[in-house]
């Protein structure tokens, strides 16, 4: 599945739509618009370094998410 927004793809690897990161891509991709200097991404990786037992891949994170560009 790729989520396209205007002529632009943000979200390039398969996503489920009941899965956690499904969403957290939709706030961030507002998100950016809003603020672009957010750090929502700090946050979340500040968050998975602190529970490091938390399944991401459960979550729906792909393997390689922080390399996308929505969270560039």
């Amino acid at each position: 599945m790729m989520i396209a927004v205007g002529t632009g793809s943000w979200i390039t690897l398969p996503t489920d739509a009941l899965r956690i990161y499904f969403n957290l891509c939709i706030i961030k991709y507002f998100l950016n618009i809003i603020s672009p200097n957010n750090d929502m991404k700090a946050k979340i990786d500040a968050l998975l370094s602190a529970y490091p037992s938390i399944d991401t891949s459960a979550m729906g994170f792909p393997h390689g998410w922080e390399n996308e560009p929505l969270w560039q």
